[in-house]
């Protein structure tokens, strides 16, 4: 779970700042920018909290949406937009299994 947090933390940063145009923007200020929402919860999903896993689910369906409107209005940012489609996705897997193990 927090594997696929981290890697839409990381994604920010190659999507928006690192991939050149018309992958992505190439410009940091977006991807720092992109990324200090996602820094919120972080502490407490290290610590394994129950309340920042939470806050971080629906912090994350914010950049779901994000990709899902990316994918759908904007062929050339498609396959980029895809990757943060499904990183979100994978988070909530995680997150139900960890659940559903702990019940």
């Amino acid at each position: 779970m927090l594997a696929a947090y981290a890697a839409t933390l990381a994604w920010q940063i190659i999507w928006h700042g690192l991939l050149p145009a018309p992958l992505g923007a190439r410009n940091m200020w977006l991807a720092i920018l992109a990324c200090v929402p996602l820094l919120v919860p972080l502490a407490g999903l290290i610590r394994g909290k129950y309340r920042s896993m939470i806050w971080a689910g629906l912090l994350l369906m914010l950049y779901f949406t994000i990709g899902v409107m990316e994918a759908w209005s904007n062929p050339p940012q498609r396959s980029p937009a895809l990757i943060q489609i499904i990183l979100p996705i994978f988070y909530l897997f995680a997150f139900k299994m960890r659940n559903r193990n702990q019940s």
